[in-house]
């Protein structure tokens, strides 16, 4: 991988992050925020994708490591914050004397369960699947590498049984595994193919700059407002928005580099506990009355994220000098 591919993934990492982050703060499900945001979900599961098959082959032993690395990376952070969450019920059923969600039991068994399922910390079901894709990662690889364009076979059996499983299932998201896997295993010949294409009066029209991306943001936007998300339409947005994020980055890094490597140490923890805060603020509204239950208005959603956010760099700040505490938290990412 090059250094300006790798700078590239960092950057839209921290892009993707900074919209889950969004997307969560945004409970009163402000329509364009909403639609926007979507983006992030199938963008992280085709960026993983891709970067599980840089250098793939079939082979045993590649796979055995793969799945050892992943237990660091993923399996441990994924337990801890589940953990950490779970605790977190407890001491305020305990402690603070406040009802304990109905999702969350204090039988040891169901509560092994709830942590596995990541029922404490919901966000992570991504993690949980992300996991679920490594286990059965070989199958897109061996098909993809044997029929090139059996892709296209994968998004269309991958919009088929969409439309018979939930949006945190695996199953749901094959079309964006698959993506990531064909750019990984193709990416010298899309390469090719793309600066073959330069010359053409389409790709001046199309793909010669980011603005047709931002566009069909736009165009979604508008077109998508009565559209149920679990529609077929709606779908077909999320799906492709990784090749829209994809046709931004070939263009130009929408974040400044002083940014990202500013930001970058933290997204993973961001990822993990970032709905923590998010659920604390906004219940402080709701004591306080700035807020009611029937959701949050854009001035509020507004300072629920700043205060995320600023709250994540400032515990990430203090926790990145404990490394026997950090490195767990973040999947003993450098």
């Amino acid at each position: 991988m090059t250094a300006s591919l790798s700078a590239k993934l960092r950057s839209a990492n921290v892009l993707m992050t900074l919209l889950i982050v969004t997307l969560h703060s945004n409970m009163k499900e402000i329509y364009p925020v909403t639609v926007v945001t979507d983006m992030a979900v199938p963008t992280f599961f085709c960026i993983s994708s891709f970067l599980y098959f840089q250098n793939w082959r079939p082979d045993r032993a590649l796979y055995l490591r793969k799945l050892r690395s992943r237990v660091r990376s993923l399996l441990v952070p994924y337990l801890l914050y589940n953990i950490i969450f779970y605790g977190f019920y407890l001491f305020k059923t305990y402690a603070l004397h406040l009802p304990l969600p109905k999702d969350i039991p204090t039988a040891p068994l169901d509560a092994v369960v709830c942590i596995i399922m990541s029922v404490p910390d919901g966000p992570l079901w991504f993690i949980r699947e992300l996991m679920v894709f490594v286990v059965v990662a070989p199958l897109f690889g061996t098909i993809l590498k044997k029929y090139k364009y059996s892709v296209v076979a994968f998004v269309i059996a991958g919009i088929f049984m969409a439309q018979y499983s939930e949006y945190s299932h695996f199953v749901h998201w094959v079309p964006c595994f698959a993506t990531g896997c064909f750019l990984a295993l193709y990416q010298d010949d899309v390469t090719r193919w793309y600066e073959a294409c330069k010359g053409c009066l389409w790709h001046r029209l199309l793909l010669g700059n980011a603005v047709l991306p931002i566009a069909v943001v736009i165009v979604c936007c508008i077109l998508l407002r009565h559209e149920p998300v679990q529609g077929v339409p709606y779908y077909l947005y999320r799906i492709a928005a990784p090749l829209l994020v994809l046709m931004v980055y070939v263009h130009a890094d929408p974040l400044p580099g002083r940014f990202v490597r500013m930001v970058s140490p933290y997204t993973f923890y961001a990822y993990g506990i970032h709905v923590l805060f998010v659920w604390n603020i906004h219940g402080a509204l709701l004591k306080l009355g700035y807020v009611t239950d029937d959701g949050v208005y854009p001035l509020e959603f507004l300072f629920i994220l700043v205060s995320t956010l600023l709250l994540i760099y400032v515990t990430g700040s203090v926790l990145r000098r404990i490394p026997f505490a950090w490195s767990p938290l973040t999947g003993f990412r450098q």
